[in-house]
């Protein structure tokens, strides 16, 4: 697999995969004001584009899956020289967990690879795709969790899934989508979703993270109104050095 990545990043354009870098972003908690954890974000070391481009070509011309598992690679590889001991949440797209070369157990190679251990690793489920089938994605789905990985539903709110994918799936974390976030402040639909979804998450004893924080009035409204956990470039832009003593103040 790994050899087949290797050959797969030099042939034009897929040499930009062997430029594939990850920068951290933190994340954190509400109540105790220290970093939970980071998500790994991708980026290119020496070129500016949109990674999402990269990801929607890379489904359009058959390398999504490649594309996914160097991805995750790196996160861990990336985490381990940095030495995250907090959580680790990595983006994977739901098309690869169905996808016909899904190699179960790739990902633990990776997370071993680099002693990284499962039960801190937040594998973040996008809702901003479609997801064709239900059956062969859950199955991937619970095979994870029964190797101790966190899961969480990235994007909730805009895209397919909805509260259908949050029953379905029961993830140990909702990321509340940045539209919401956005809108906070004067939008009174926004308040009460994220209130609503809020309350019904915490009666399951799933965590909600409010990302795409951008000022304070923003912080101070998502904490009152029930997110556990913040993200945001007001509190922290992705970096590829991480901060380990960074720590969250709220005022007012």
């Amino acid at each position: 697999m790994l050899q087949k990545e290797k050959t797969f990043s030099m042939s034009k354009p897929k040499f930009l995969y062997s430029e594939l870098t990850i920068h951290f972003q933190p994340i954190f908690s509400a109540r105790e004001g220290k970093i939970f954890g980071y998500e790994a974000l991708t980026r290119h070391r020496y070129k500016s584009f949109n990674i999402k481009e990269l990801f929607l070509e890379a489904k359009k011309d058959g390398s999504l899956y490649l594309l996914d598992m160097i991805c995750r690679r790196n996160a861990l590889k990336r985490a381990f020289e940095e030495g995250i001991d907090s959580y680790l949440f990595i983006n994977i797209c739901p098309e690869t967990l169905c996808h016909p070369e899904h190699e179960i157990g790739l990902t633990d190679t990776f997370a071993e690879e680099f002693g990284f251990p499962k039960e801190k690793i937040v594998l973040e489920i996008t809702e901003q795709s479609a997801i064709e089938n239900y059956e062969l994605f859950l199955k991937a789905v619970s095979y994870y969790r029964k190797r101790g990985y966190k899961i969480a539903l990235d994007d909730f709110g805009a895209g397919f899934g909805g509260p259908k994918l949050l029953s379905i799936i029961e993830p140990n974390i909702v990321k509340i989508d940045r539209f919401f976030i956005k809108n906070i402040e004067e939008n009174f639909f926004s308040r009460s979703f994220i209130e609503f979804i809020s309350s019904v998450c915490h009666s399951l004893n799933i965590m909600i993270v409010a990302e795409g924080i951008e000022n304070s009035n923003q912080l101070r409204e998502v904490i009152s109104l029930g997110a556990d956990l913040l993200q945001g470039f007001y509190l922290g832009k992705p970096q590829e050095r991480i901060n380990k003593h960074q720590k969250l103040y709220v005022n007012g």
